[in-house]
């Protein structure tokens, strides 16, 4: 052996640790690794049966030394230019015994030592093959992946110390929390092709691990590391097993790299639905995702779906106040569940430019509304189908939007590591929405103060009154003081009363100046009833000076309902107003309105009856139409706005006739919830 090849024996004990021999250590396969100048570093088990030769006889020689020389043997340059080559050579074993033998070589950059390395994938070839007369040979493959396993033993042992009420009902959950914490550290092509849907293995470095395993062999691979990763030191830190046609290894890599674990899947091309197949399948199922013209998220949630079935099993039935008792599930799941696919339009409505950066647990979706993720949980241990709310987002560039949020959660028998996510974007929506409440706002405003400009003459009157009786009370009361001997129980009688005229004069100033003043809706729980009699009091003299009766039946003990005093009270008047100048127009002989409450069901609902003739049959329909009037000076909104009013509250308005006598409008308000 020359002073090379010793040289190239310690060279090659420096690269047993990287993956290329972890890749022959996991094959049924010969594998022979080659140093740059075409030495060998490395035999695995399958070469020493292949072959006859064990590894350390290998070490540093080439394959003519080795095998024997064979003109078809692979030249090294010929695989420095092209980096692989494959085809059927010609070698002789330890013995002499002469062999074909099926080869292909790839070549491998060893990253932590700096060396290119050529891997040669061996097995005995069919002579039929040679010959030209195959009937179909099967071929083996192997996946090999390096993992890095730091943060699942963190994650184990931190979940291991909470213990609690939370441990207990997590303990079954705990295997598939700590996969995602299986961080993929290298992979060979083999792994990328069949189960990672990428071309080239670095694609998915620092991805989860778990999740470009074979799905059919991922819960055992993961309980296989998991008790590789629990081993002693005095143990033998390798578990095989076999599954169907697979094979499946996994081992701690070495003593020096505690943190590494190694994981091998060999598998035959046989299977009548081959990995290349389900490959496809997946590829396609990516393809159907990024197609959606809407953001989509695909979660796995597996590991929630454990917890809320241990938690029902507890006997758990009020999730929600479990959630408040025990406030850590729901940041558990959060971080439990974890994104693994999204499509474009999901980064582009978080501003995001990695894919990687959105292959996360799902915390950064509830950032904008942290509340939102326990209502998923919720809904989520209810068992329903779908779930949907409008919540708002925080972008990666940290902007609030309004978004739609929808989540279907997967049943059984279908695949449970598939929960979809869909979020719309509605903020350009609800800001025009906002502009839309603010013109109507407006609108309403406007019409408040017409219909007090047509109360003007009432109002000046309601003011007057008072005012006048004030002057007059002053002017006896000094009277009654400038006398030798002042009345001043007189005077007491006088003083009384006009504070009590000016209480109504600024009773009326306050009413007035609540329909005029122009400010934001403020929704608060209030009485109908005191809503009408505020309303009959404003239009009260312009009622009495058109002679007009305003009744009133107003059922006691209604419930309160939510709105806004003062939008409500300009419904209730702009119906008194309609119906004091339907009766003027008309001149009646019977003059009156009557107001009712009264409760129907879950509503309150509110009747105005007048006598002026009715509404034409062929403008019923329009009556609440914007712009539509049949006064002279109208502006044609007072009755849009009023079903706009009602509308926004929740409740609805209609006219109809009372025979020829007048007309009747109906509204109903939705009773305040008592919770």
């Amino acid at each position: 052996m020359t002073e090379r090849a010793n040289t190239d024996i310690g060279s090659a004990r420096r690269i047993m640790d990287s993956l290329a021999i972890e890749i022959a250590e996991a094959s049924n396969e010969s594998i022979v690794i080659y140093d740059a100048d075409g030495r060998i570093v490395h035999l695995n088990a399958a070469s020493d049966l292949l072959y006859g030769v064990m590894n350390s006889e290998a070490i540093g020689k080439t394959a003519a030394e080795m095998f024997g020389a064979s003109i078809d043997e692979p030249r090294l340059d010929h695989m420095v230019s092209k980096g692989s080559c494959q085809g059927i050579v010609q070698r002789r074993t330890a013995d002499g015994v002469p062999l074909l033998v099926d080869i292909r070589v790839r070549s491998h950059r060893d990253e932590e030592v700096g060396t290119d390395l050529y891997i040669e994938f061996g097995r005995r070839a069919d002579p039929r093959t040679v010959e030209g007369h195959s009937i179909g040979s099967q071929r083996d493959w192997v996946a090999v992946w390096s993992i890095d396993v730091s943060g699942a033993t963190t994650a184990l042992q931190k979940m291991t110390n909470n213990g609690g009420a939370r441990a207990n009902h997590l303990s079954a959950a705990y295997p598939r929390f700590v996969a995602d914490y299986l961080k993929i550290k290298d992979l060979n092509l083999a792994a990328a092709k069949l189960f990672a849907n990428e071309g080239s293995p670095t694609a998915v470095i620092g991805k989860s691990a778990y999740r470009c395993w074979p799905k059919n062999h991922r819960d055992a691979l993961l309980d296989m590391t998991l008790a590789v990763l629990l081993m002693t030191e005095s143990e033998i830190p390798i578990i095989r097993r076999i599954v169907g046609a697979d094979t499946l290894t996994v081992w701690r890599s070495s003593a020096d790299h505690p943190s590494l674990i190694s994981v091998g899947v060999t598998g035959s091309w046989s299977d009548p639905e081959t990995y290349w197949e389900i490959a496809a399948s997946e590829q396609r199922y990516r393809n159907l995702i990024d197609n959606i013209p809407l953001p989509v998220w695909q979660v796995d949630a597996r590991v929630m779906s454990g917890v809320i079935e241990n938690l029902k099993a507890s006997g758990i039935e009020n999730i929600e106040d479990y959630l408040a008792a025990q406030p850590d599930l729901v940041r558990f799941a959060s971080e439990a569940v974890v994104v693994t696919e999204i499509n474009d339009s999901a980064m582009r409505l978080f501003r995001g430019h990695r894919r990687e950066d959105f292959l996360q647990d799902v915390s950064y979706l509830f950032a904008g509304t942290p509340a939102a993720a326990s209502r998923v949980v919720m809904a989520h241990f209810a068992g329903g189908r779908n779930y949907s709310e409008e919540m708002k987002i925080l972008t990666f560039d940290g902007e609030l939007l309004d978004v739609l949020f929808y989540v279907t959660f997967p049943q059984y028998p279908e695949k449970l590591d598939k929960t979809l996510i869909m979020i719309i974007d509605v903020t350009e929506q609800r800001r025009i929405e906002r502009q839309l409440r603010k013109i109507e706002a407006d609108f309403a405003h406007a019409a408040r103060i017409s219909a007090l400009g047509e109360l003007v003459t009432s109002i000046a009157h309601e003011v007057r009154q008072p005012l006048s009786v004030i002057v007059t009370d002053a002017d006896t009361g000094i009277r009654w003081l400038a006398r030798d001997e002042p009345n001043l129980p007189k005077v007491k009688s006088i003083m009384a009363r006009i504070m009590e005229n000016a209480h109504r004069a600024n009773e009326v100033i306050r009413r007035i100046k609540g329909m005029a003043v122009k400010s934001d809706p403020v929704r608060d729980s209030v009485d109908i009833n005191d809503i009408v009699r505020e309303a009959a009091l404003l239009v009260r003299s312009e009622s009495q000076a058109n002679h007009i009766a305003v009744t009133t039946r107003l059922a006691g003990g209604l419930p309160r309902i939510i709105g806004d005093r003062v939008q409500l009270q300009q419904v209730v008047v702009n119906l008194l107003i309609n119906g004091i100048q339907a009766i003027a127009a008309n001149n009646s002989r019977t003059r009156e309105i009557s107001i009712e409450t009264g409760q129907s069901a879950e509503k309150i609902t509110l009747v105005v009856m007048d006598s002026g003739g009715g509404i034409q049959a062929n403008e019923i329909d329009k009556i609440f139409d914007g712009f539509f009037s049949r006064k002279a000076d109208g502006m044609g909104m007072g009755l849009a706005i009023c079903r706009s009013i009602i509308g926004d509250h929740g409740g609805t308005i209609w006219a109809e006739n009372d025979g020829a006598r007048g007309a009747v409008f109906r509204l109903t308000l939705p009773i305040m919830d008592g919770s």
